[in-house]
């Protein structure tokens, strides 16, 4: 018997929208850690991507309640909280931008190829230079003349030479999240017809469990290795900068702009602003919390079977390759969510 999701009752809604809801904080929270240990790549534009996608069908499903958006988003906010309270406040910013953005674009333009495009481009442009923002404020303009003086070599040594090496290095950047978001619409659009008509084959938390192999996943971060790969970068720049200087007394006062930038920026953020932010941002979901206790609760009690179906559908992506794989593998863990049963009502 065939479904068709824009046909479903009222009920239904409510739980597809509970579903995708969850799987939207799941993707917040706990994804990155399954997809490490998956070793899936492109985790970043996957988790942004998935985001978007959520969105869409969120908007889609609840009959143009758009509102919805902004309450399953501070639903996921709620949990991202809950489940990993040391994130750090731009990954909050990012939840919340994108929801505004999907509500006001879906308010003005309904759900649509060009309203979930200018969605997904802006939403991966905005992830983009959010991360090259706070490249510069950890390391400063080092950095780009770091970046100058190795693309630099490299072009001479091709033959021509360029002095705005940092320039290519950010424009290329930005390309891959630009095009990045044009298949992420075409994914979301694709996903949300493919469920006008599918025939949902119900799997059980057993036949999951029978399914994969098990994995070991690690979802708590470790702020200590982040701090490493801090400091091991801020070691890279200095030596780049000390070698490519025209002498050695520019080179070791380059070297200790780096290192005092650096850890100033580290100290600033780490022990007062990043603190701060994210204990104001806490606060207001704690507020929030009691309103949608329930729906929290059950959202949390789901994650455990979305990390098992995440596996599932990977493993059963594995047929295709390239892009194909990743549009069967995102519409295959939104199926297996919206078709999961719990073991006792298959029998």
């Amino acid at each position: 018997m065939k479904i068709a999701y824009k046909n479903i009752d009222a009920e239904q809604r409510v739980v597809a929208i509970h579903r995708l809801t969850a799987l939207w904080a799941f993707t917040e929270s706990g994804l990155g850690g399954v997809m490490h240990a998956l070793q899936i790549p492109f985790t970043g534009l996957l988790v942004g991507g998935m985001a978007v996608i959520m969105i869409s069908m969120i908007a889609e499903i609840s009959e143009h309640n758009f509102k919805q958006v902004l309450k399953s988003a501070l639903i996921v906010l709620i949990v991202k909280a809950m489940v990993s309270p040391h994130t750090p406040p731009p990954a909050y910013i990012a939840v919340g931008f994108q929801a505004l953005l999907g509500y006001g674009l879906f308010s003005l333009m309904r759900v649509n190829f060009i309203s979930i495009l200018l969605l997904s481009t802006i939403a991966m442009l905005e992830s983009a230079i959010q991360k090259l923002l706070v490249l510069t404020l950890f390391f400063g303009e080092s950095l780009w003349k770091a970046a100058d003086a190795m693309i630099n070599l490299l072009s001479e040594q091709l033959g021509f030479t360029t002095s705005t090496g940092s320039y290519w290095i950010i424009a290329v950047y930005l390309f891959i999240y630009l095009a990045g978001g044009f298949f992420i619409a075409w994914l979301a659009l694709k996903t949300i017809h493919s469920f006008y008509a599918k025939n949902p084959k119900f799997i059980s938390d057993e036949d999951a469990k029978l399914s994969i192999t098990e994995i070991k996943i690690t979802t708590k971060k470790n702020k200590l290795k982040k701090l490493w790969v801090l400091i091991g970068f801020m070691i890279m720049l200095s030596v780049i900068l000390f070698l490519f200087a025209s002498d050695r007394t520019e080179g070791w006062l380059a070297v200790v702009k780096t290192i005092s930038w650096t850890l100033s920026a580290i100290l600033i953020w780490y022990i007062i602003i990043g603190p701060l932010l994210t204990k104001a941002i806490q606060q207001f979901l704690k507020k929030k919390q009691s309103k949608y206790g329930e729906e929290v609760v059950q959202i949390l009690s789901f994650i455990p079977v979305l990390r098992l179906l995440t596996s599932l559908a990977w493993q059963q992506s594995k047929l295709n390759t390239g892009l194909g794989r990743w549009s069967t593998f995102v519409t295959t863990l939104i199926h297996f969510t919206l078709t999961y049963t719990e073991p006792s009502t298959t029998r």
